[in-house]
């Protein structure tokens, strides 16, 4: 099975509000859905009448003018494939059990044809307004204050003028898994992913934002009105 595979559908009822940007939203769904006691890919797993990934597809084209959708896949990839083929671009992850989210990140980054890059991690669920109401002029993380997320995640220091600077775990201001490269952040994550070492691959996503920032990088950070947003983690979260 090629690697590739060329989106060649787009979704009708687009929003009102649909943003004209020229951009790559990538989602990162190789791994499988142990925790939930899956064994399938989490992204297959049904949520009312959608799986996760058909949900997040939904949305994305609501929201965007006919966004390239690259899903990168590893774990029971034929299933994905089988089903969204002829709906998204699809990056196969072949080391997916031996990698980390950093190797998915690059995988989708170095076959994009747009200068826009937006990633998300392949386990959320998440309402329209949450990609609504950001700006796309600059390069962004997505941050939660009001408890959407569990503690035990990812979070992010921001200084007094709202950037990211340094993620961690046991912080309280989360990061909901969504990070947005142009400009100077795009050219960053270009330089970083064309002389990754083996050892970049065992990097968690947040991982690469530190690395990012390290080498100049600058996040904003949005937490966008009436953002509904949940990590499918376990069965309790999918109520």
């Amino acid at each position: 099975m090629s690697r590739f595979v060329t989106k060649i559908t787009q979704s009708k009822n687009k929003s009102k509000e649909v943003q004209n940007i020229d951009l790559s939203v990538a989602i990162l769904c190789a791994g499988v859905g142990s925790r939930i006691k899956s064994y399938e890919p989490r992204s297959m797993i049904k949520i009312v009448d959608k799986t996760l990934l058909e949900h997040q597809v939904h949305i994305i084209d609501y929201c965007f003018d006919d966004p390239e959708i690259i899903a990168v896949v590893g774990f029971e990839s034929q299933k994905i494939i089988k089903r969204f083929s002829d709906k998204i671009r699809i990056v196969e992850n072949q080391l997916y059990d031996k990698t980390n989210p950093s190797e998915s990140i690059r995988l989708a980054f170095n076959n994009t044809c747009k200068d826009k890059f937006l990633f998300m991690h392949g386990d959320l669920w998440f309402n329209a307004d949450t990609l609504k109401n950001l700006k796309y002029d600059k390069s962004f993380i997505v941050v939660d204050t009001q408890k959407r997320f569990e503690n035990k995640e990812v979070g992010v220091t921001v200084d007094s003028n709202s950037k990211a600077t340094f993620f961690s775990y046991g912080l309280d201001t989360k990061w909901c898994q969504m990070a947005f490269f142009t400009g100077k952040e795009f050219k960053i994550a270009k330089n970083l992913f064309n002389k990754f070492e083996p050892h970049h691959k065992k990097m968690l996503s947040f991982e690469v934002l530190n690395k990012m920032i390290s080498m100049g990088a600058s996040f904003a950070c949005y937490e966008p009105k009436n953002m509904q947003i949940v990590e499918i983690d376990r069965i309790k979260d999918i109520a």
